[in-house]
């Protein structure tokens, strides 16, 4: 069975979104409501991007909202580009983010990404590109696996905090397009393999099985390492809990989960899908090379 995402809401409507702006300003007591009071409002049902590229602009929304624009839609390239700088001298030598953009910013990171693109509007001011945005995808893809095992389940934008997270939402944004997008991504490179993985693991057991009936047993048949898209599978089959004694780092920050083979690898046990399971560290360590399956 292949694994999927949980449904993804495409059909809100216009009027659910202005609801959402107009029901946050009055909890706020506010009569305007820049992108960034709104993403970190905590109040918000929705995403502010979702919002800005539904109505074209934030200014957009916040007219259809009835609610005050507090800067003209027609902004100049030479002021987003003077805010930009300042904002990125305030807080030298850290590097600017989008995200601190928005917190210090006139003006909305969305607004520039979409004039410039994020990275050329750094480049035309010659300041140097966070190495966020050039990020190779299988490690963007390792972090993700690791931040939805700490967290037990399909991680959202907000979960991509350290340390948590190793790096933001933003470098897949970047690179994806949309948070969906690289989520949907991320499991069509994990589904890519799993009938592979099924086939090669019924194959391995009869060709294991017809060389113990012919009373001999051939080197393994498959490689010890246990790469990402497999060890996944195999947590996701498990719960994202050590099979042992349950224990999770979606409830216990210090526990580590590794994947063990069941019938050990020294004692002629394949890594495949049915002889791999799920342990915490203290009792990866306890089981050593014992052969250890739990029912």
């Amino acid at each position: 069975m292949l694994f999927k995402l949980k449904k993804y809401n495409k059909n809100i409507s216009d009027d659910d979104l202005i609801a959402d702006i107009k029901a946050v300003a009055d909890q706020l007591g506010k009569q305007s409501l820049t992108f960034a009071e709104y993403s970190n409002s905590k109040l918000n049902k929705y995403a502010s991007n979702t919002i800005s590229r539904r109505f074209k602009g934030w200014h957009y929304a916040l007219e259809k909202a009835g609610l005050l624009v507090l800067y003209i839609p027609d902004i100049s390239d030479d002021e987003l580009l003077n805010d930009l700088k300042r904002v990125i001298q305030e807080i030298e030598p850290k590097k600017l983010t989008q995200e601190i953009y928005d917190k210090k910013g006139r003006f909305a990171a969305n607004t520039i990404q979409h004039r410039f693109g994020w990275n050329n509007a750094l480049k035309k001011l010659g300041f140097e590109i966070s190495n966020e945005y050039n990020i190779p995808e299988e490690d963007l893809f390792k972090n993700l696996e690791e931040v939805w095992i700490k967290r037990g389940k399909q991680p959202g934008k907000r979960d991509m905090i350290k340390p948590i997270s190793k790096y933001s939402e933003r470098p897949y944004i970047s690179r994806f397009g949309t948070w969906q997008n690289a989520l949907e991504s991320f499991v069509d490179f994990i589904n890519k393999e799993e009938a592979e993985f099924k086939d090669t693991g019924h194959e391995v057991h009869q060709e294991r099985s017809n060389e113990l009936l012919a009373g001999h047993l051939k080197p393994h048949l498959t490689k010890r390492d246990i790469n990402l898209r497999l060890r996944f599978l195999v947590m996701r089959r498990d719960n994202f809990k050590c099979v042992i004694c349950g224990r999770s780092p979606a409830t216990d920050p210090k526990i580590i989960l590794h994947v063990d083979h069941i019938k050990a690898w020294e004692k002629g046990g394949e890594t495949i899908f049915e002889n791999l399971q799920t342990l915490c560290s203290d009792d990866n360590l306890g089981k050593s090379n014992l052969d250890m399956h739990q029912d």
